[in-house]
């Protein structure tokens, strides 16, 4: 069998979904099931890249094509299933979207993944690249012959939104890198901590700037924490692949620090990588992550795995994902709450401890070969259907 994914995640920096395709490759050629796997992208300007900054993956085949990616997706094959992605790529059994996008195809079955619907959800948080999926998704959705969701609040959403049946929602938890369930070593810890300017004790945030990620909130926290004798730090972890909305939001929250006078207790990372990434929450007292919509929420079983005790929000897919291992917010929005929280883990040493044991074991239950196995049986099952 041979499955083409979409290789659009890596032209840009990685982020979620290209480290849940590298993942999902990765597992599925160890299984040794025999899949022949696949990359393949178009841009405009930057499709031969794809050689160069899709990750070492043996065996896989990479494609990249310097053609006009928005108008062949968004224009082109919305009107026509000329040009599919067979007249470049050869035959194959399944293309799998991984991206919210897919060619056209001739005879290849469509199985696409689904990793939330924020931007339907909150279409006034979106730019204006990421707003046009809101268009494409129902054809992308309909064309498919299964959709994957991260979670199964995804696809209540999918449902819901979309009428899609029960039947044609399959739901895959992605799995967490094993690199977090390793101890680093001190040697890796203080590299870490030098490379990105932290000093203990400090709040981890980890993902991106986007405004439904709530940051505006947890400086507002922060900044009470501060004023009531708080010596630690906050690090606001990642960042990146959202474009210029990541510009923006960037600039509204450092903006925001400064109105808050705490130039010299937020440190913006940017993005890094997962081996410096578990040095970095394994030297953070605990990592709140007060978002107000998920799909999954890869950080808080990132952090869980390093030992850190979690504030999450009650909202979306998390509750699902973190279980009882981590202290919900009721209301994410609300600053004292979140302020109120820090305190507890910092003062309560029974539950920091609770939630340390309780979140190991957690961070365990979801592995890439769980993962890796479900997918390659819906694989099958789309191949024997007429």
């Amino acid at each position: 069998m041979k499955v083409v994914f979409d290789g659009t995640p890596f032209l840009l920096e990685k982020t979620g979904i290209g480290h849940y395709t590298e993942n999902l490759i990765a597992h599925l050629l160890r299984s040794g099931i025999g899949l022949e796997a696949e990359l393949f992208s178009i841009s405009l300007r930057g499709g031969h890249r794809l050689k160069d900054v899709s990750p070492p993956l043996e065996g896989v085949t990479v494609k990249g094509f310097n053609l006009p990616a928005n108008f062949l997706y968004y224009t082109w094959w919305r009107r026509t299933d000329a040009f599919p992605a067979e007249s470049l790529l050869g035959g194959f059994d399944i293309f799998h979207a991984t991206n919210y996008q897919a060619p056209a195809l001739r005879e290849a079955r469509l199985v696409s993944t689904v990793h939330d619907i924020n931007f339907v959800r909150f279409p006034e948080m979106q730019s204006r690249g990421i707003r046009r999926f809101i268009a494409y998704l129902p054809e992308l959705l309909e064309r498919s012959r299964v959709v994957l969701a991260d979670s199964r609040f995804t696809a209540d959403e999918l449902s819901e939104v979309y009428g899609l049946p029960p039947g044609k929602v399959e739901v895959v938890y992605p799995g967490l890198n094993p690199v977090f369930l390793e101890e680093p070593d001190p040697g890796e810890i203080d590299t870490a901590l030098r490379a990105y300017c932290l000093d203990p004790p400090y709040i981890a945030y980890v993902g991106n700037l986007h405004p439904r990620k709530n940051l505006a909130t947890l400086l507002e926290a922060f900044a009470l924490l501060r004023e009531r004798g708080l010596e630690h730090r906050l690090a606001v972890i990642g960042g990146g692949g959202l474009g210029k909305l990541n510009n923006t939001e960037y600039r509204k929250l450092a903006f925001r620090v400064d109105d808050l006078g705490l130039g010299d207790e937020v440190v913006f990372t940017g993005y890094v990588p997962d081996e410096r990434l578990r040095s970095l929450l394994a030297s953070a007292d605990m990592l709140v992550f007060p978002s107000i919509y998920e799909g999954f929420g890869l950080p808080p079983l990132e952090a869980m795995a390093c030992g850190v005790p979690v504030i999450t929000s009650r909202r979306a897919s998390l509750p699902e994902v973190v279980g009882d291992a981590a202290l919900l917010l009721e209301d994410p929005l609300e600053a004292e709450e979140i302020a109120a929280r820090v305190e507890e883990v910092i003062s309560d040493h029974v539950l920091r401890s609770r939630l340390v044991e309780g979140g190991r074991e957690r961070a365990r239950i979801f592995t890439w070969e769980k993962a890796a196995a479900q997918v390659m049986d819906i694989y099958k099952r789309v191949m024997e259907e007429v």
